[in-house]
């Protein structure tokens, strides 16, 4: 079993070794590695870019709820204006309505619209206090079309904000 193990690690340094003898000699000749197929391929943006709170502000962060989560809801509480991801673009919304309970300097409803006539309609249920902030473990966003057509998309999140110094 030693044996097999001394052996299993010596294959592996002379694949290395003989990795970095090909990439030493191309270069040597003055001849630049090929550059990777990967770092040539620009990967889509996925997402709201990161945001950031100035000290003492406070934000709603919201991602969707699916297997690879995208952050595609931002606002900052006592703003009202919001940022959402929708159809591969950043979007400008303007709130038009709030309602419901307190929380997190947040409440639990809230309307906004784009700028095109669409509206979306936010809907949360505050979950339990983080330090500098609270959970929102439920929320649906809805976006409204101007024929009245309803897309529902789920998400969860948190309030937070950043503290002063």
């Amino acid at each position: 079993m030693n044996s097999f193990r001394i052996s299993l690690v010596a294959g592996a340094l002379a694949v290395l070794a003989s990795c970095a003898t090909s990439t030493s000699a191309n270069n040597q000749a003055g001849q630049a590695a090929p550059p990777s197929p990967l770092a040539q391929v620009e990967t889509p943006q996925r997402g709201l870019p990161a945001q950031t709170l100035n000290v003492g502000e406070c934000g709603l962060f919201l991602w969707t709820r699916r297997e690879q989560p995208e952050f595609i809801f931002f606002s900052k509480a006592g703003s009202d204006d919001a940022l959402l991801w929708v159809d591969g673009t950043v979007a400008d919304l303007n709130r038009v309505a709030l309602g419901g309970d307190i929380f997190g300097q947040q409440l639990t409803e809230q309307d906004f619209a784009f700028g095109d006539g669409r509206m979306v309609e936010l809907r949360m249920e505050p979950g339990e206090q983080l330090v500098g902030g609270q959970r929102v473990p439920e929320a649906s966003l809805t976006v409204i079309d101007a024929e009245g057509w309803r897309t529902m998309v789920p998400v969860a999140g948190v309030t937070a904000c950043q503290p002063e110094q």
